[in-house]
């Protein structure tokens, strides 16, 4: 379970930015929470507004770029390339200043913290923390400039690695391949932490061509009760497998829609399908692995080719405690203007991203933004519309343009 998340000095978030998974004292909507066993109270989904090119798929990115690089540093980092790092590019300090981010979860009954700093050529700094029964944070290994401090009592024989650590590996990477301790542990929540960006072309059609559980009979079921569930009439799945020039496997996935009166059905090509169809046939696996196993799900463009009922449906089914049993989370960034809602969210689930005239991002959420009468959001406001009317920020500012005058006009 994801509690916070810290980022610096990426893309246009040049200053410490905090998505914070911690409920508020707010009271609405209490069913939206996760209650572990210490009585503390989570949220369940987070959603991200603000107008385009304000920072809210950068978000996702900051956490894409933590998470990839713990995964695979450790067989990426090579002495020739530099680290695939955006930092903000607007000032000479901060081109000068490492990047940083930071991530508290808990996995598997222990509550973490772990993040590092980094610029393109080194990581500068990395630290890893355990939640002692005391409740305070303990540390199982430290890093600066000068070498690697370990806790050799909770990380036993992660001192032996150390001289494998090289400028652009994380030393989590390193450690976490070996098997030491909870390290595996910390490694293994970011594997299974999922990042889907269906803003990126590339990978929304990797995702449409992916095989996925699709060979499994039970899993086609599920697959087909979740689409038929939704609207999208098909009754079944056919996975044809075929081997290429290469020997290697090919899928071909179709889809079978009945023939009219019921006396058989049309064998269907996958890639003929509705773009919106695609889509939740490829998110159903991940929403399913979420849900299943309590993980974060990352999500930018949630509601790019969706009716907004079906994205409703999807935040039912987060919210729900009957569906939702082992505080699976949901974050993701929209445009998606219906859920906006106080039927649907409580304040703190709601966030917003505004650019200033500096092209610095800002985030911050609605439970905690001020109105000009310096009084906050009350929880029977019409989100919806007052976001629309400006008066949370984060929307674009629209100016006069006739493309016809003549100053505008191609010079022939």
């Amino acid at each position: 379970m994801l509690i916070q998340f810290n980022f610096k000095n990426f893309k246009s978030f040049k200053n410490e930015t905090t998505l914070d998974m911690t409920a508020t004292s707010i009271t609405e909507h209490p069913y939206n929470l996760i209650n572990d066993e210490n009585d503390e109270k989570y949220i369940k989904t987070a959603a991200i507004y603000g107008a385009n090119a304000s920072g809210k798929s950068s978000i996702i990115e900051a956490y894409g770029f933590m998470r990839k690089w713990v995964v695979y540093s450790f067989k990426n980092a090579s002495d020739k390339e530099n680290i695939p790092l955006k930092r903000f590019a607007f000032d000479t300090e901060s081109k000068n200043q490492p990047a940083e981010f930071e991530v508290f979860f808990k996995y598997k009954g222990e509550e973490y913290q772990y993040g590092f700093s980094l610029d393109e050529k080194k990581i500068c700094e990395e630290w890893l923390y355990i939640k002692n029964r005391k409740g305070k944070f303990v540390p199982l290994f430290e890093r600066d400039g000068t070498g690697i401090e370990c806790n050799s009592k909770m990380l036993k024989g992660a001192d032996n690695f150390i001289p494998m650590v090289r400028d652009k590996t994380l030393f989590l990477s390193i450690i976490s391949n070996a098997n030491i301790g909870y390290a595996t542990n910390v490694s293994q929540w970011f594997n299974i932490t999922v990042v889907i960006d269906y803003g990126n072309m590339l990978f929304e059609i990797a995702l449409s061509e992916a095989n996925f559980d699709l060979e499994s009979t039970e899993y086609q079921k599920e697959l087909t009760t979740f689409l038929r569930a939704i609207d999208i009439n098909i009754e079944g799945i056919i996975v044809e497998k075929n081997k290429d020039e290469n020997d290697k496997t090919k899928y071909k996935i179709y889809t079978k829609h009945l023939i009219g009166g019921g006396n058989g059905y049309y064998k269907l090509p996958f890639s003929e399908e509705s773009s919106g169809t695609q889509k939740m046939f490829s998110l159903f696996w991940f929403l399913k692995s979420a849900i299943e196993f309590g993980l974060p799900l990352f999500v930018d463009e949630l509601d790019s080719k969706l009716h907004p009922l079906l994205l409703r449906y999807v935040l039912t089914m987060f919210h729900d405690e009957k569906i939702n049993k082992n505080g699976a989370q949901l974050i993701y960034a929209t445009h998606d203007n219906y859920t906006l809602t106080k039927d649907i969210f409580r304040r703190d689930q709601i966030w917003f991203v505004e650019k200033d005239n500096n092209a610095v991002s800002n985030l911050y959420s609605l439970a905690e933004y001020k109105l000009d009468d310096d009084k906050k959001v009350r929880k029977d406001a019409s989100y919806n519309k007052d976001y629309l009317l400006g008066k949370y920020g984060a929307v674009p500012i629209l100016r006069g343009y006739d493309m016809w005058r003549t100053e505008n006009a191609k010079v022939k």
